[in-house]
């Protein structure tokens, strides 16, 4: 393998392992030693690839928006209500599997990327498909495509927050909260459009 290769193949572990360092104990309670450990590489090798933890952090950010952008353009669910609930499904499960997701999202909670926020990374998508592809009219409840986005955000900022705490919720609910989110999503699809067909 070439030197050039086995860099960029020690720069994504170092990543992957940070993501996951990172979604787990947050900023301040990860440390760079975790995060060799978990690579398998040398502390050389991390300083060599980012010069700090705040670096690493921003690659691990950067990562995470670039994946949670392509859930959202991986699907072609279309534009409006169905395509909304369908990209928020995905996020939803994304969060759940994806650890750069979970760290990105993560970092903004705790308010330390504010230049990179990851709602950035998907609010303005829902919205815009909202909006694009809502049917005509206004439904019986109201909802209309901003309202409809600002749910389907605070839902996601529901799922990020709580994404740690699954077993508990399970224990609250008796059932796996992904389970009653999906239920919870389907249901919104009736307020959204009488039209509009459960997923």
């Amino acid at each position: 393998m070439a030197r050039q290769e086995r860099a960029e193949l020690t720069r994504r572990r170092l990543i992957e392992a940070a993501a996951a360092e990172f979604a787990a104990h947050g900023y301040a309670g990860t440390s760079l030693l975790g995060i060799v450990k978990s690579a398998g590489v040398t502390m050389g090798a991390l300083t060599f690839h980012f010069s700090s933890k705040s670096a690493l952090a921003d690659a691990v950010q950067e990562a995470g928006a670039a994946a949670t952008r392509a859930v959202l353009h991986g699907d072609e669910a279309g534009p409006g209500p169905r395509g909304a609930l369908v990209d928020t499904l995905a996020l939803a499960e994304a969060l759940e599997t994806t650890p750069s997701i979970r760290a990105a999202a993560r970092f903004t909670r705790e308010g330390r990327a504010a230049e990179s926020n990851w709602y950035a990374a998907w609010v303005p998508h829902l919205r815009e498909s909202l909006e694009r592809g809502w049917p005509g009219g206004r439904p019986a409840s109201g909802l209309t495509p901003v309202s409809a986005a600002a749910l389907l955000t605070y839902v996601m900022a529901g799922v990020e927050a709580t994404a740690s705490a699954r077993g508990a919720l399970r224990d609250a609910y008796g059932a796996d909260p992904q389970d009653e989110l999906a239920q919870a999503l389907q249901a919104l699809s009736a307020l959204a459009s009488p039209a509009v067909k459960p997923l």
